[in-house]
Formats: C-alpha cells, sequence, structure tokens
C-alpha cells in the first residue's frame, strides 16, 4: 500500500503559493483526467489515464507515462522516472515536486497548474452570439444557406458544365468530395475525381450501359441469351457490384447469391445438366475434365475412369523420367523434378507449353541424331521438310561421284533420289518403336512424296479451363502430392486430382480449423461461361 500526503498549491491574486493538503493512499496512485484516478487533474491536456505510480521489486516508488503520453523529470523528456525528493516533474502542464519524506507518509508531492488556459477558453470572455451583438436567426438562416450552397448546390455545378467537371477534377478537393460516400475500388479510383464518368444524372442510379461501356468483353453467365434474361432479367450490374466500399469490395463473394439458383437448380430448369450445389464440402459434385477432340470439348466426370484417357498422339514414361535413380544425360544419371520440364508461366496460372527445341534438346538430353548417312540431318517438324532434307542430301550425295551415281541402276536421277529417300527413311526414322517412333505415333499412309504420317500432338494444357487455379499459390507442395505421376509408364495416364484431395485442405463457406474456407468465387468466376479448351 502506497500512502501520499499530496498539496494542491493555488495562486492568490499578488502571487502568493495557498496550499491545501489532502491524503490518498492506495497499491498503485493513477494520475489523470479520468474518475477513477487518485490524483484526479480536470483539465483537458491531460489524458483520462496519464501516468501511475507503483512500486518497484527493490521497494522504492517510480512513476510511469501511459501508452502515447510523455513525461518531463528535470527538463528532459522521459517515459519512467524514480521518484525520490527533489524530483521534480511535468504532467501535462502541472508541476509535481517529490517534496522531503515526512513520518506518517512514503511520499510527499507538491502539485500545481503552472501552464493555464487562456482566459478565453476559461470562460471569462463571453463568446455568445449574443454578447457578440449578433442576431441568433440571421444566423442560422446564414449557416444553413452556407451549408445548402457547399454541400447542395456547388457539388451540382460540374453536372452542367463538362468545361467545368473537367476543371473541377484537377483541383486538390474537389466540389463532389462532400457527397462520396467512401473510397473507390482499385480499378476505378481513377474516376474519384470525376463523378460524372459513371454518375452521368444527378440522384439517378448509374446504368448497366455505364458499366458495359468499359466492361464491353464482361460474358453472360448463360451462354444462351433467352435462358439469361429469364434468370437475370430483373438485375443490373449494381446489384452486385457496389462501388465506394474500399480497394477489394467491389467484387462480391457471398455464394448464397450463387446457392440461390445452383442450390436446387434441377427445379428451376429440369433439362439442365448441372448438379445440385450447396458448398463446397457437403455439397458439390465431382469434377469434370475437359478434353479436346476434334468434334470440341467433352466433359468426363472425375470417377469415370474408363473413358479419362488422353490421346496425346506422345509416347512418354513418367516412370522413367521421374526414376529415384536417376536417367541418363550428358551429365551422368540425373534426378529429375517435375519443375524440369514443367515450367509455370509468369502470371502463375498456366504452365508454359514444352516443345523437343525448348523441353527436350536445350537440356542436352534429346538429340536429333541418326544413324548413317543422315546423322543429324532430319529436322523435328513435319513428315514433308523430313523427307524433303533427305532428298536434298542424296540429290547432292549423288553428284559427289561416278561411284555414287551407280546407285542409281540406269534409274531417272530424280525417282532414284526419291527411292533412296524412302529407304532410308523406312530403314531409320519412320520405324515403330525407334528414331521417330521412340516418341510418336506413326502410321503408314498411301501418299507416293510422303508415305508416313505422325500423328499430331494434343497435350491439354488445361483441364479445367472453367475453374480459377493458381499454381503458384499452392507452391507449398510438392507436384507429387496432387498429381500421381511417378509410377505413370505411358502418356494415356491421367493424374488430375479429384475433390477429395482438395477437401484435404479446402472446406465450404464455413471455416474450419487447419482449413481454408473456399466459396463458390474461390474456383468459379460468374461472368464466365463459354470457355475454349488450350491445346
Amino acid at each position: 500500500m502506497i500512502s501520499c500526503l499530496l498539496i494542491h498549491v493555488t495562486r492568490n491574486s499578488q502571487g502568493l503559493p495557498i496550499s491545501k493538503n489532502s491524503v490518498i493512499s492506495g497499491e498503485i496512485l493513477q494520475i489523470g483526467r479520468g474518475a477513477a484516478c487518485k490524483i484526479h487533474l480536470q483539465d483537458h491536456r491531460i489524458s483520462l489515464l496519464h501516468a501511475t505510480i507503483l512500486r518497484s521489486e527493490e521497494g522504492g516508488l517510480y512513476i510511469d507515462a501511459e501508452h502515447n503520453v510523455t513525461l518531463k523529470v528535470d527538463g528532459f523528456i522521459t517515459l519512467s522516472a524514480d521518484l525520490v525528493p527533489g524530483t521534480r516533474l511535468e504532467v501535462g502542464p502541472y508541476s509535481l515536486i517529490v517534496e522531503p519524506e515526512t513520518e506518517h507518509h512514503e511520499i510527499t508531492l507538491s502539485l500545481e497548474l503552472i501552464h493555464p488556459l487562456p482566459a478565453v477558453m476559461q470562460g471569462h470572455v463571453p463568446v455568445n452570439l449574443a454578447a457578440l451583438g449578433w442576431s441568433k436567426r440571421k444566423f442560422g438562416f446564414g449557416m444553413a444557406a452556407i451549408i445548402l450552397f457547399l454541400f447542395m448546390l456547388l457539388p451540382l455545378l460540374p453536372a452542367a458544365s463538362n468545361a467545368l467537371d473537367k476543371w473541377q477534377s484537377g483541383l486538390p478537393v474537389t466540389m463532389t468530395d462532400s457527397w462520396s460516400p467512401g473510397p473507390l475500388s482499385g480499378g476505378h479510383e481513377l474516376f474519384a475525381s470525376k463523378c460524372s464518368t459513371c454518375h452521368q444524372r444527378a440522384f439517378k442510379s448509374v446504368t448497366d450501359e455505364i458499366c458495359t461501356g468499359c466492361h464491353a468483353r464482361v460474358s453472360r453467365h448463360l451462354t444462351k441469351a433467352d435462358l439469361e434474361v429469364q434468370a437475370f432479367g430483373g438485375m443490373h450490374c449494381t446489384n452486385c457490384h457496389i462501388d465506394h466500399k474500399g480497394r477489394e469490395e467491389l467484387v462480391l463473394h457471398d455464394s448464397s447469391k450463387c446457392v440461390d439458383c445452383h442450390g436446387n437448380i434441377k427445379d428451376k430448369k429440369t433439362s439442365t445438366e448441372l448438379a445440385n450445389v450447396n458448398d463446397f464440402n457437403l455439397g458439390h459434385p465431382p469434377f469434370h475434365l475437359t478434353f479436346v477432340s476434334d468434334s470440341g470439348a467433352v466433359h468426363i466426370r472425375e470417377d469415370d475412369k474408363a473413358r479419362l484417357i488422353e490421346k496425346s498422339g506422345l509416347k512418354y514414361s513418367h516412370q522413367v523420367h521421374l526414376a529415384k535413380d536417376g536417367v541418363s544425360s550428358p551429365q551422368g544419371d540425373t534426378v529429375m523434378q517435375c519443375q524440369d520440364c514443367h515450367k509455370l508461366e509468369e502470371s502463375g496460372k498456366h504452365f508454359a507449353p514444352m516443345s523437343m527445341q525448348k523441353s527436350c534438346q536445350q537440356s542436352g538430353c534429346h538429340a536429333l541424331d541418326f544413324t548413317d548417312p543422315v546423322t543429324g540431318l532430319a529436322p523435328h517438324g513435319s513428315e514433308r521438310a523430313v523427307m524433303n532434307s533427305l532428298r536434298e542430301f542424296y540429290g547432292k550425295w549423288l553428284g559427289v561421284s561416278a561411284d555414287n551415281l551407280a546407285a542409281c541402276k540406269g534409274a531417272v536421277v530424280q525417282d532414284c533420289v526419291n527411292e533412296l529417300a524412302r529407304k532410308n527413311a523406312a530403314a531409320t526414322l519412320f520405324r515403330k518403336d525407334l528414331e521417330c517412333g521412340e516418341c510418336h505415333e506413326i502410321s503408314p499412309v498411301a501418299n507416293k512424296d510422303v508415305p508416313w504420317k505422325v500423328t499430331p500432338i494434343r497435350i491439354n494444357r488445361d483441364w479445367q479451363p472453367g475453374a480459377i487455379f493458381p499454381h503458384n499459390r499452392h507452391d507449398t507442395m510438392k507436384c507429387t502430392d496432387c498429381h500421381d505421376k511417378v509410377e505413370s509408364k505411358v502418356s494415356a495416364d491421367i493424374s488430375m486430382p479429384g475433390i477429395a484431395k482438395c477437401r484435404e485442405c479446402h472446406v465450404g463457406n464455413h471455416p474450419a480449423k487447419g482449413k481454408v474456407a473456399s466459396g463458390c468465387d474461390s474456383c468459379h468466376q460468374f461472368h464466365r461461361t463459354a470457355v475454349k479448351p488450350e491445346n
């Protein structure tokens, strides 16, 4: 318990001190403007809780300033100080001096106001309207007229003149600032000083035409116009996109709007192929994968395993390339990682397309070195380009010497060139499981100039083009955590993760410990329907 003798010092008109003593005690002694403070200082320059007198572990007393408050002790600014006789503190406009100890009290403090308020602030100078000779009624009408002009008529002026609107938009404080209900979204901040960009008529809502004037490429939610009108005919852009709520609040993130329709969509349209969706964790159908075919896009459910086969035209074994002991390379046995071939684009959403030149040859692992006499000659391109390069080679080869020309056995030179090129291609390049056939599917065709056909490569880059999936936000995980390709021997295998894999980390609208709450717009966009898959 701290026992304190507090000496209040005031001055009379001659400047002589007048003292008034009081005794206060407590475990701690709080100083401030608040009613609960033991040392109560009635001055608005003092915080509600300004400082506190406490006992240290050694038994001495010290004063500690509160947050965002400073003290001046013996002329130096500080946050804390020991209270020993002779210490002079300034607490706001007050002087607090530690007096010599007395027999009955642990500490004695003298308190004096040394920086009083000016007389006008103490009420000694009359400041009411009557004392100034003003009429309350005239003053009231005058203030009403000023308010009406500043906050009603002045903001309307830019709507009356384009020139005035353009001029005022460059001012530090525009005429329309007083009408702004809050900061615009990030994409609209450019128009903050010119309200007429969107609000083209005073006291009228922003029309859909104003929005689509800039956002012309925003697609409908439904591909068929009659269904769009039926479902959303009475809605406007501003029903979902309300601006002036901050940089990130223009897009509606409330999944309940989606569930209103999709929660029981079969009742709204019985012919729909879509399943009812209520929540990602509790009520969401299996994913569909999009396959590219000559006739267009085909969507297959993830649990329809018999149809989940990729016909890429490529022969490739992930098991060989991801072997734990490594794969043979110019640098010796090299243990490969997924990222060696699959490289993210700068956007972080898709992987860059792979090619023979960039992905296979650039690493030095693969090269177009074939058997004599055309070692390294055939280009990695079309079948016709390969045959033409062989014909060019044999045309030059026959002209080198008479011995070479004798290989034609009297045949026309051009026919001989064609035959040599065809035989060499058959013996070296276009074999089923060697040379070109080691990676490509090859079939013979009835064409004299180009007798073989290499199946075109069609690698699907986006299995779910209607969904949002940024790979760069999942870079804390290994590729093989979601894509089980380590034991895959053929390129036809598909290892896209199913919905159960996603639910290991993600839940629906309601948060759960250790999992990510994911609403509909985490993976889907409202204004995105007809998406063309990428080859």
